[in-house]
């Protein structure tokens, strides 16, 4: 019988961040795909798109000892990101860059097939909804068909043959997302709704696969948060 993990909220315990802004706060879906995200056997190299103020990446270097490299367009949440990774004792295992997925896949033609994982938080609201005043948070939160687009096929140019990734989205946009994957001969594995709480709609949906694999779903039991 196949017995799945549970979930554990506290899998950043021990990690230092700055939190003095509500843009660099650790959220749940940070835990979440922080918890969600186990590196195959091998991994070396790992990539997070909009990697915010690094706690994924750290996480995953500290956690797994492996090498992380960020890409976040922000640039106060780049330079939040260095900062935590200093406090963290990992700066010589992690590296963060301040540009947009695209400028990254123009600029960085070297390291095309090069990850052997990649992870992503993107902002969760693809479809229409009530926009932010706060120009900054509103960028956080929200993603457009075309950047939802970069991030995929960065992910595609970016992995490995054979590599994983890991994704957590919103469920309304799960099948636009899996579409887009799917184009990019991205096979989905893994799929785990997460809700607030149990009876509850689901919330954020976990995803995980591999590049050039086939897709052989499977739903795994949801995650309650409280």
């Amino acid at each position: 019988m196949k017995v799945f993990g549970d979930f554990d909220p506290g899998v950043l315990n021990g990690l230092i961040f700055d939190i003095s802004y509500p843009l660099y706060r650790i959220n749940h879906g940070t835990v979440l795909l922080s918890w969600f995200c186990k590196p195959p056997g091998k991994t070396r190299r790992s990539l997070e798109l909009g990697s915010g103020s690094g706690a994924i990446s750290i996480y995953l270097a500290s956690r797994y000892g492996i090498t992380a490299s960020g890409i976040e367009v922000d640039g106060q949440l780049h330079k939040v990101s260095l900062e935590n990774a200093r406090r963290n004792g990992v700066e010589d295992r992690v590296s963060f860059f301040n540009c947009s997925v695209s400028d990254f896949l123009t600029s960085k033609r070297e390291t095309h097939h090069d990850f052997d994982i990649v992870v992503s938080n993107p902002p969760h609201y693809l479809h229409p909804g009530i926009e932010s005043p706060d120009s900054r948070r509103n960028t956080a939160r929200r993603i457009s068909p075309g950047l939802m687009n970069e991030f995929v096929r960065a992910t595609g140019a970016l992995l490995k043959n054979r590599g994983a990734f890991f994704f957590l989205v919103h469920p309304r946009d799960l099948t636009k997302w899996m579409r887009r994957m799917e184009d990019e001969r991205l096979a989905i594995h893994r799929i785990r709704f997460a809700h607030g709480k149990s009876g509850g709609q689901a919330q954020l949906v976990l995803i995980a696969g591999r590049k050039n694999s086939t897709s052989e779903i499977l739903v795994e039991p949801p995650i309650i948060l409280r």
